[in-house]
């Protein structure tokens, strides 16, 4: 009878112990992370985005120059290291940042400097499929970042405009986002960088309407002038 009485007694410890353990279970929301890799001469990148010690290198995704992409993390403070894909022992990123529900880190600079530009996406405007095939919103969001590490400032416009959708945006400047229309009588932007103290032509780049409609993304002015690598251009990033 004893035995059985202790049994019982050994049971129902070890399930309070289980279930004190389980209550003190740090449980975090889910995170987004986009990357936008637009170091000069930095090459492909490998990102690990706080993945726990299953994490490999070996089988991570190359992110190439002049890209973005998401990664799924967790809210609070993460680590996140990127490395380079060429030689995965270096160390181009590592930092312990407060993640949100949705974050936007740009690398910048031109190898070996690099630079970064982290956000914490608040109102993000984002058009979800539902909404946007239920009730159609016949539009885009758009910001501008200027990632170009030796570029004057820029100001941004419309071809055949002369109002600018941006003015002296500076190395590492970043618009807030703006509501484009995307009908589909509208027709395709053409968005034109020009430096802001003599109005001259530095690059453009063309938005096409039908495969952007309902989409938040960002134009990015990355490479360097004068340089015979990377020279400057705009590319197109959907968050959704």
């Amino acid at each position: 009878m004893k035995k059985n009485f202790y049994a019982v007694i050994s049971i129902a410890v070890l399930f309070l112990g289980s279930a004190c353990k389980k209550d003190n279970v740090d449980y975090r929301s889910t995170a987004n992370i986009y990357v936008v890799n637009a170091t000069v001469d930095g090459g492909a990148i490998k990102v690990n985005p706080g993945a726990g010690k299953g994490f490999t290198y070996k089988t991570a995704t190359d992110q190439v120059f002049g890209t973005g992409a998401v990664y799924g993390a967790f809210t609070g403070n993460t680590n996140i290291t990127i490395v380079s894909s060429a030689d995965t022992t270096k160390t181009i990123f590592n930092r312990t940042i407060n993640l949100q529900p949705i974050n936007t880190l740009y690398l910048a600079g031109q190898s070996p400097n690099i630079d970064t530009l982290y956000r914490v996406e608040k109102n993000f405007p984002y058009i979800s499929q539902s909404q946007a095939t239920l009730n159609p919103d016949n539009s885009m969001y758009i910001r501008f970042v200027n990632l170009c590490p030796n570029s004057p400032a820029v100001n941004i416009n419309i071809r055949n405009s002369t109002t600018n959708e941006a003015t002296n945006l500076t190395y590492k400047g970043i618009t807030d986002f703006v509501k484009y229309p995307a009908l589909t009588t509208t027709p395709n932007y053409v968005f034109e960088v020009r430096n802001a103290t003599d109005n001259s032509l530095i690059t453009s780049v063309t938005v096409g309407v039908s495969a952007s409609r309902f989409k938040t993304l960002s134009l990015i002015f990355k490479g360097a002038i004068g340089s015979t690598t990377a020279s400057p251009s705009v590319f197109q990033f959907n968050y959704n």
